[in-house]
């Protein structure tokens, strides 16, 4: 994806490439957005446009990988600022569908960040070394499960679960960067149950190059 922006305009740009077998779903918008609040409805929208999509795309993995207990897909939407010393950003929500009649209690999710450029990672989740009782309840928590520091590691909070055909999400995922420079940058998302110990692949993933 290569996206454009000049000093008096803001564009965002959403899109979902699902490619699984010979099942192909593309969704591709854009507009003008001024604001961050704009922003969020930007992404609602898109978040909402997935529902038919998603629903035609679960009957299609149902018949052809009768076996597929869970999948997951990213939304996102892109702000870019061409001022000097303002930072761009990327925000969306990781989703994952239980195709499946089982509840899943133990749920981890692996998110692959692959950029030679400096950013900076945001959610809603709080650390696993956290101590702080007042904090705001969470549904997912951060905790290092890989030397490699392109990985970010979530696993569901104790009192959260899946249950059977319903959806969870990483929710309010951000990414920011500065404009000084091109930045490239690839996010793929994994999910593990101790039914799938070997993880699922995001039927998408996200992919920026930005000049």
């Amino acid at each position: 994806m290569v996206l454009h922006h000049d000093n008096n305009h803001i564009f965002t740009y959403n899109c979902i490439l699902i490619r699984r077998n010979k099942f192909k779903i593309f969704f591709f918008g854009g507009g003008n957005v001024n604001t961050h609040a704009e922003l969020r409805e930007k992404l609602l929208e898109l978040n909402n446009q997935t529902t038919n999509f998603i629903s035609e795309l679960k009957q299609q993995l149902v018949t052809d990988v009768p076996s597929l207990s869970l999948l997951s897909y990213f939304t996102h939407s892109i702000n870019l600022t061409g001022k000097e010393h303002e930072e761009s950003f990327l925000i969306g929500g990781f989703h994952i569908k239980n195709l499946s009649p089982n509840t899943f209690k133990n749920i981890y999710i692996c998110l692959k960040i692959d950029t030679e450029n400096q950013y900076h990672f945001s959610g809603k989740f709080r650390n696993m070394s956290s101590s702080n009782n007042n904090e705001m309840p969470v549904t997912w928590i951060r905790f290092d499960n890989s030397n490699d520091e392109k990985e970010i590691w979530f696993k569901l909070a104790d009192n959260k679960q899946l249950d059977p055909y319903e959806s969870i999400s990483f929710s309010d995922m951000q990414v920011t960067w500065g404009n000084d420079e091109a930045f490239t940058c690839s996010i793929v998302g994994f999910v593990y149950t101790e039914r799938e110990v070997d993880g699922i692949t995001s039927l998408n993933s996200i992919n920026l190059s930005i000049n």
